[in-house]
C-alpha cells in the first residue's frame, strides 16, 4: 500500500523509500520509472529536466483521483518552503513533477478540462493571498500561476498528447512545475545567453516532435504572449478555449456564450 500521497519526494529519497521499493507494481513506481526512462533519451526536449533527473535533484508528489487537490496542495506548499531558500540561478535544477492518478479511457480534451479543474482547486486551497506584485488576469502578459507567494509556470503534460510528444511523460497526467523566476534568471528572453538557451530547447522540441511546433510558445511578458497558453498546448482533439479556464478567488470568471 501507497501511503506517500501528498508528500513532496525528492528524487533520491523517493528511490531509497520503502513504500516506492517494496511497491513495484503500484501505478506510482510504474510511473516514476517510466519517467526516468523517457528523460534518459537524449532527444528529450528540456536540457535542464533531464539534468535534474540524472542528479535526482527533481521532487516528486504523487496525487490520488479521490483527493487531486489536497494532495498537490500540500505537497506544493512543501516544495515552495523547500526551493524557497536556493538562490534563482540553482533552482532550475530543482523542478517538481506532480503526477496526477489518470484514468486511462479518459481523452485528451477531458485530461486537459481535468487539469485546468484541479489547478483551480489548487488555488482554492492557497494558504497566502496572491501576490500584489503579479497580475490576477490570465490575460495580462505579466501573468503566472501563484501558490504560496511564489510566482510559478506550470507545464501540463497528458496522456492523450500523440503530437505533442513532449508534453506525454506517460499514462497519466503530470503537472511539471518551476519557479517563474528561475526561466528569467537562466534563459532570459532580455539576454543574447537567455535567447540561445531557448532557442536551442524549442528546436530539440521540434525535432522530438517529429517537426510539431506549438505556435503558443513565446516570452514571458511580451504582449502577445500569454503564460497560460504555454500551460497547455494544443493538438486536435485538445481543448481550444477562447479565455483561460483558470481565475483567481477574487476575480470575477470569464463567462462566454
Amino acid at each position: 500500500m501507497f501511503t506517500g500521497y501528498g508528500h513532496c519526494y525528492r528524487l533520491d529519497a523517493l528511490e531509497l523509500a520503502d513504500e516506492h521499493v517494496h511497491n513495484q507494481h503500484h501505478w506510482t513506481h510504474k510511473t516514476i520509472e517510466h519517467f526516468k526512462q523517457t528523460l534518459a533519451n537524449p532527444d528529450f526536449p528540456c536540457l535542464f529536466g533531464r539534468k535534474a533527473v540524472s542528479a535526482r535533484t527533481c521532487h516528486i508528489i504523487f496525487a490520488r483521483a479521490s483527493q487531486l487537490a489536497d494532495d498537490i496542495a500540500r505537497g506544493l506548499a512543501d516544495y515552495i518552503r523547500t526551493v524557497a531558500p536556493i538562490p534563482l540561478k540553482q533552482r532550475i535544477g530543482h523542478p517538481l513533477l506532480v503526477f496526477l492518478q489518470t484514468d486511462p479511457a479518459s481523452t485528451l480534451a477531458e485530461q486537459q478540462r481535468l487539469a485546468w479543474a484541479v489547478l483551480q482547486q489548487v488555488h482554492a486551497r492557497d494558504p497566502q493571498p496572491w501576490p500584489n506584485e503579479v497580475p490576477q488576469d490570465p490575460h495580462d502578459a505579466r501573468w503566472a500561476f501563484c501558490f504560496a507567494g511564489m510566482p510559478l509556470f506550470v507545464n501540463m503534460s497528458f496522456p492523450g498528447h500523440r503530437l505533442m510528444k513532449s508534453r506525454n511523460l506517460g499514462q497519466h497526467i503530470a503537472f511539471v512545475i518551476n519557479p517563474r523566476e528561475s526561466f528569467d534568471e537562466v534563459a532570459s528572453a532580455g539576454t543574447e545567453s537567455g535567447q540561445r538557451i531557448r532557442a536551442r530547447i524549442r528546436e530539440r522540441v521540434r525535432h522530438y516532435n517529429d517537426g510539431v511546433m506549438p505556435d503558443s510558445l513565446g516570452f514571458f511578458g511580451q504582449d502577445d504572449n500569454f503564460e497560460w497558453q504555454q500551460y497547455q498546448l494544443q493538438e486536435p482533439g485538445s481543448l481550444n478555449p477562447a479565455r483561460c479556464p483558470f481565475h483567481t478567488a477574487t476575480a470575477e470568471p470569464m463567462i462566454e456564450n
